[in-house]
């Protein structure tokens, strides 16, 4: 059986053109607007030539406005950073094949990856602005408009965690909880808004109720039954999980009370938290976003906040949490590709019991960002990425979704006709790795 082909601009009826078309080229004025509101910041406190890098900052940016416009040939990379040559060799092995290189012919995953890129290159070839974030102010924004939501979720976790010997029945009712928790918070996504406000504003925990109706595939039944086995087969209960994760601010939030939430009521003995290397598709995370929301976690008047961090520090410290972040995550490559380019990152994974991916992207990058049907089977999309069982919480943002019944299908479709790409429905996705 024949792959389908990846989703592109070059159909002007997709989700790719309008994003290719519209969003990506906002993202690229945004970046315009924050330079040009810093610039003199950037003069006083670095001089003359911090001023003229910024300046070729904002130059590089209309550069890759007008190419994208115009659906200029996608060129190779030109600076430093440790990925170019396997940016490049991955651009040229195309074109040496023969195939399309330009913004609205080349598959949406690949050209949507190279933007990101392009823009940080920008600040990679500067000496004063080589480690800037041009999305830093959106991302804070985002979370400062959402304390209310984000005091209510920490204050529920604090009197969650203070119960004692938890039942049965309301331990798995406190794990779907955080789960969908986590899910939901998927929706607080800059790149789909293209940094506009996408905050938090409601009670997390009011909205679950009402938000079962969006959830289109609910497997955490089986994910939480698979956990169980999990101790019951592993007398040590060393049991280890991975969650990659998506978008800073309110939604790492969420993330990190999940995590949380799975380590002190001992569902696993070690968490690992996959981080991206360097600013990505607006408002994904970074070592830097996640120091950040520390940092204001630490410094509020909360006690709540305060006693919340210091218990995550100390998962950090006594290593039931590692932080990582490894370059694979932002190359143009989908998860099929991982154990070819990044065996380490692959092999690594083969020893995790469970892989929590969290939002489009990854969604996007696990099936190859093809044109599936919509009833096609999960296991066949992921192409053989089978390092262990997995499970997706993803809001849909993209033309792109597997294993649906025409029930849902229709349902979706009758509440939204854009229903695929509003964020508006969630799913949590399951595949478990068979026994050997």
């Amino acid at each position: 059986m024949s792959l389908p082909p990846p989703l592109s601009a070059k159909d002007k009826n997709s989700f790719a053109y309008e994003t290719v078309k519209d969003r990506l080229p906002l993202i690229v004025t945004r970046i315009v607007d924050f330079l040009a509101r810093h610039r003199s910041d950037i003069l006083h406190d670095f001089g003359e030539d911090a001023d003229r890098e910024c300046k070729s900052c904002i130059g590089a940016m209309d550069k890759l406005r007008y190419e994208i416009a115009r659906d200029k040939p996608i060129v190779l990379l030109g600076d430093q950073y440790p990925d170019v040559e396997i940016w490049n060799r991955c651009l040229q092995d195309m074109r040496n094949k023969g195939q399309a290189l330009s913004w609205f012919q080349s598959p949406w995953l690949l050209v949507e990856c190279y933007m990101y890129r392009c823009i940080m290159q920008a600040f990679y070839l500067t000496k004063h602005m080589n480690t800037t974030d041009p999305f830093y102010e959106m991302k804070q924004r985002s979370f400062l408009a959402s304390e209310n939501a984000a005091h209510t979720l920490l204050s529920q976790l604090d009197n969650d965690l203070q119960m004692k010997n938890t039942e049965e029945s309301t331990l798995r009712e406190q794990f779907s909880t955080y789960m969908e928790i986590s899910l939901w918070g998927n929706r607080c996504d800059l790149s789909l808004s293209a940094g506009s406000d996408s905050s938090q504003n409601h009670d997390p925990f009011h909205q679950l109720s009402e938000l079962k109706q969006c959830l289109l595939i609910n497997h955490e039944s089986d994910v939480y039954q698979y956990i169980v086995k999990q101790h019951s087969d592993d007398f040590n209960h060393d049991i280890y999980f991975d969650l990659i994760l998506d978008n800073a601010g309110f939604e790492l939030l969420g993330d990190l009370c999940l995590a949380d939430f799975l380590i002190s009521k001992r569902l696993c003995s070690r968490l690992t938290l996959h981080l991206k290397m360097m600013p990505w598709f607006v408002s994904d995370a970074t070592r830097q976003d996640l120091d950040w929301l520390f940092s204001q976690l630490e410094k509020s008047q909360s006690e709540i906040w305060q006693k919340t961090v210091e218990r995550w520090k100390e998962h950090v410290k006594n290593g039931q949490w590692i932080i990582t972040a490894h370059q694979f995550y932002t190359l143009p490559f989908d998860y099929s590709q991982m154990r070819k380019y990044s065996s380490d990152l692959y092999t690594s994974l083969t020893n995790s019991h469970l892989l929590i991916f969290k939002g489009d992207l990854n969604y996007r990058k696990l099936v190859g960002d093809l044109k599936w049907n919509l009833n096609d089977k999960f296991d066949y999309a992921l192409r053989g990425f089978h390092p262990t069982s997995l499970v997706v919480l993803r809001t849909l943002k993209s033309d792109v979704q597997l294993e649906l019944d025409e029930q849902s299908i229709n349902y979706a479709k009758n509440l939204d006709s854009n229903w695929m790409v509003t964020g508006q429905f969630g799913v949590i996705q399951w595949w478990k790795k068979p026994d050997v």
